[in-house]
């Protein structure tokens, strides 16, 4: 029936969520690995829990499935908790660089004579860190908080025009702030560029 089918589409999807999760948890440390790693005990039995109830089910013992089930529910409730903890509270899998601002305008973060060749370079466009590259006559600039956990790209490594995070290895592409490799699956906010009167100036692109 229904509630059965609806059961066996909650496994279905744990599965994928289980990836999912396990791969966000392999870069965390500290707390939050230790806390990741109460919700995914969690969710599992939680799935075992449901495995069970479905078994009991499809075997006849509706009322023991159910009971089963309703445990599971409530253990959910718990293990959601933890799961928000970690998204809202010490956001864990999201894009650490959605909610930055920027200006409408141009901003002047440096002299232009002071940038070195094939470094990295942390500035400030009103308030939002970025890190610039100069590769030959062109001038690059992205976001320096990285989109994956918020690591500082300037203190990274720069190759053939690709920023590698020193935190978790993810790489961006400096020209545009796309993801070269993960983890991160979040684009880098990018900067249009350009000098002016001696000064470098930055103004942030918006989003495709």
């Amino acid at each position: 029936n229904g509630a059965d089918l609806s059961l066996v589409l909650g496994l279905l999807g744990a599965t994928g969520s289980a990836v999912t999760g396990l791969t966000d948890w392999s870069d965390l440390d500290g707390t939050d690995r230790r806390v990741g790693l109460m919700h995914g005990l969690l969710n599992g039995s939680i799935t075992v829990m449901y495995v069970v109830s479905l078994i009991l089910r499809r075997t006849g013992q509706r009322r023991a499935g159910i009971a089963v089930s309703s445990a599971g529910y409530l253990a959910s409730l718990f293990s959601a908790y933890l799961g928000g903890e970690m998204v809202f509270a010490k956001g864990i899998g999201v894009n650490h660089v959605a909610f930055e601002g920027g200006s409408d305008d141009f901003v002047a973060v440096m002299n232009a004579q002071e940038l070195v060749e094939g470094k990295l370079t942390r500035v400030d466009v009103a308030g939002i860190p970025a890190v610039v590259l100069k590769k030959g006559k062109s001038i690059y600039a992205i976001g320096a908080t990285c989109s994956h956990l918020g690591g500082p790209l300037d203190e990274g490594t720069i190759q053939d025009g690709v920023v590698q995070c020193p935190w978790h290895g993810s790489c961006f592409r400096m020209q545009d702030g796309s993801v070269v490799n993960g983890p991160a699956v979040y684009a880098q906010p990018a900067f249009d560029v350009r000098v002016r009167d001696g000064k470098i100036e930055l103004r942030r692109l918006e989003h495709a």
